[in-house]
């Protein structure tokens, strides 16, 4: 059955009167069905990842077929246009995207992690992101005026297919002269990068720190200071929007962050921008593609594919989790197990207790979190996670109860004295990021990031500060430090030091 979004219905008349419609799609992946046939150990490779790549062609031209029908004044695909960057898949891409410039809708794009081998000519590939534009001689940066009073900024990142986002030398300092040059024209700026500038959940930079660009937070602040206040991404294939405010009383500047699912990952979204008439504001809407030639109902396929193909992820993330555990054990488990009075002679017991083959790290993990883990990355998934509290407090709290079972299980004998003490250990250690996201707040530990930001809907002024609540009422109390190297820098609220991303470094 076809899913349609009934707020986006409800919009249609509006998006009729304004002035430009933008049609946003991140991580498409396309890998055309001619060469699946060429891989011998394709089925093999879709069993180990959670994207439809089988479908990428098909999602990837149903996509197009939208965008002729919608003829929206601009389309933006920020990053991993392709699968492993096949030239093949460029090809197909890079035709479809020529048709939509034929039928009079630009088209921009940025390179991701995926998209650039050295074969690769990006420039002749797509040169409808570069007419008119100015180009980076660095990087594959530019900044282009596609729209009358808006600018759009290119922000390349590529490092190969490394993971990380880096910016090549002399890249910033572009990016931050075209901005001035954007403000200086009284310019709406808005930036387009493939991975994540911002956090969207606690711990994210940790936990998943090549979604972000290396140094995301001197990058933040750059960009801020030099009038971008609205940012285009994917890479982590969730719709998420997070909200960044500097209140040092320095610029009391924002960022708003739009990260935008892949179409070919659960509920293959894709997004719609639409800009007032004076290029002031934009209306953020969500929608999802509903079937493919060969799928009537790719919700229903979609999800239980997620399902399936996140369960088969466990090992890796489970042997990632376990290899953490190895290496703060020194650092954080030792000094806390002593802390509460446990001998170290019991200590090296506990360790000794602990599973330690792939094997056994794997099982156990999968007994005891794998349900929970994947009901949880599904309602992640859905995005708005706040609009039903009590499911998503019901998933979090079976997360900690698999954690706390998976404690009892791996301590065995010792598990009626120290369960406890080791399960409380795993519980606080997952609460944070957990909690920020079935909270749906963006940074749950921070001061300085919006408490909740519509991931699916969203109106926002362009070229002011995005105020939230819980943040005026301490103004007056910040008192700003100084700045340090690459423009990171601390506050002072009360008793207590906080970082640039408002966690307590000292009190």
């Amino acid at each position: 059955m076809k899913r349609i979004t009934l707020v986006l219905l409800a919009f249609m008349p509006f998006l009729a009167m304004a002035q430009e419609k933008i049609m946003v799609i991140a991580d498409p992946h396309v890998f055309p069905q001619t060469e699946i046939a060429k891989e011998s150990n394709f089925e093999d490779y879709m069993t180990k990842q959670r994207k439809m790549v089988d479908l990428s062609e098909p999602i990837w031209h149903a996509l197009m077929d939208t965008a002729l029908a919608y003829h929206p004044s601009l389309v933006l695909i920020p990053g991993d246009l392709t699968r492993d960057g096949e030239q093949a898949a460029h090809d197909t891409v890079s035709a479809s995207l020529n048709r939509l410039q034929q039928a009079g809708i630009r088209t921009l794009v940025i390179p991701g992690n995926h998209d650039l081998p050295e074969t690769v000519d990006w420039l002749n590939l797509y040169p409808g992101t570069f007419e008119n534009a100015v180009k980076d001689p660095n990087s594959f940066s530019y900044a282009v005026e596609p729209i009358p009073g808006v600018t759009v900024i290119g922000i390349d990142g590529s490092n190969g297919n490394a993971g990380t986002g880096v910016l090549k030398p002399g890249t910033l300092e572009f990016v931050l002269a075209q901005a001035d040059s954007a403000v200086a024209k009284g310019h709406t700026i808005i930036a387009m990068t493939h991975w994540q500038i911002l956090e969207h959940f606690d711990q994210q930079g940790t936990l998943e720190s090549a979604c972000r660009f290396k140094n995301a937070d001197a990058l933040r602040d750059s960009l801020m200071h030099h009038g971008v206040h609205v940012v285009l991404t994917g890479h982590f294939h969730v719709n998420s929007i997070s909200t960044f405010r500097d209140t040092t009383g320095l610029t009391n500047d924002s960022l708003v962050e739009i990260s935008t699912g892949s179409p070919i990952t659960y509920p293959c979204p894709y997004r719609w921008l639409t800009l007032s008439r004076d290029k002031a504001s934009v209306t953020v809407e969500t929608d999802y593609l509903t079937a493919v030639d060969t799928i009537s109902d790719l919700y229903a396929y979609s999800r239980a594919w997620m399902a399936e193909h996140t369960y088969n992820m466990i090992p890796y993330l489970a042997l990632r989790a376990w290899g953490k555990v190895d290496s703060m054990w020194d650092s954080m488990v030792v000094p806390a197990l002593t802390k509460a009075g446990i001998n170290q002679n019991v200590i090296n017991l506990l360790k000794g207790a602990l599973p330690q083959t792939d094997e056994d790290r794997i099982a156990i993990t999968e007994r005891n979190l794998g349900n929970p883990a994947v009901n949880l990355y599904l309602f992640h998934s859905d995005g708005n996670e706040n609009e039903d509290p009590e499911r998503g407090q019901a998933l979090a709290d079976s997360v900690y109860e698999g954690m706390r079972n998976m404690v009892n299980e791996a301590l065995g004998i010792y598990a009626s004295a120290l369960g406890s003490t080791f399960g409380g250990m795993a519980v606080l250690m997952a609460e944070e990021p957990v909690q920020s996201m079935v909270e749906d707040k963006t940074n749950r530990a921070s001061i300085l990031y919006a408490d909740v930001t519509n991931d699916l809907h969203l109106s926002l002024t362009i070229n002011a500060p995005q105020y939230f609540e819980g943040i005026a009422e301490i103004d007056e109390e910040v008192i700003p430090v100084k700045y340090i190297r690459e423009g990171r820098f601390f506050i002072r609220w009360g008793e207590k030091l906080f970082n640039a991303g408002g966690q307590v470094i000292a009190q």
